[in-house]
């Protein structure tokens, strides 16, 4: 006669990974970034093919063709997609409070730049005119988060 083996109840085990690492913005990126951090202006570099295009990468997607001329554009623009988050999850999420991730076409621009909007959600639709919130002179640390998000104006 065979004795059942004994029943155990499954192991489980939470566990948060992370992999820091640190790299060289380059000086495409590098640029854009301290004109956020030191200038609170916002570049974008004119690529054939492409116009205007922020953030810069240095270079076209079309043809991989050098990128040209610095152009500043507004703090002002266009949103051109919305995806509303109702229940931000912690340590995933830019906000801790609802929020909507955004495309907004900056006046000036041809292409869209991803950020979000954390006030005012119902008024954050496609087509609404956004301008950006600034984070304060000394939070501004040269990253895309030195603009803290962008808010829906009249």
């Amino acid at each position: 006669m065979t004795q059942a083996a004994p029943t155990a109840a499954p192991l489980s085990q939470r566990q948060k990974m992370e992999f820091p690492y640190k790299h060289s913005t380059g000086p495409t990126i590098g640029r854009f970034y301290a004109g956020l951090k030191e200038q609170k202006k916002i570049w974008g570099q004119r690529v054939a093919g492409q116009g205007v295009v922020v953030p810069p990468l240095g270079y076209s997607e079309i043809d991989a063709s050098e990128a040209g001329e610095w152009v500043e554009v507004s703090d002002r623009g266009t949103l051109t997609a919305v995806a509303l988050v109702h229940h931000p999850i912690a340590d995933l999420h830019p906000s801790a409070k609802p929020f909507a991730f955004v495309l907004v076409k900056l006046d000036g621009a041809d292409t869209a730049l991803a950020h979000i909007v954390s006030d005012n959600l119902d008024t954050a639709k496609v087509g609404a005119r956004v301008q950006a919130v600034w984070a304060a002179d000394d939070k501004r640390s040269g990253t895309l988060r030195d603009i803290e998000s962008f808010r829906v104006v009249g």
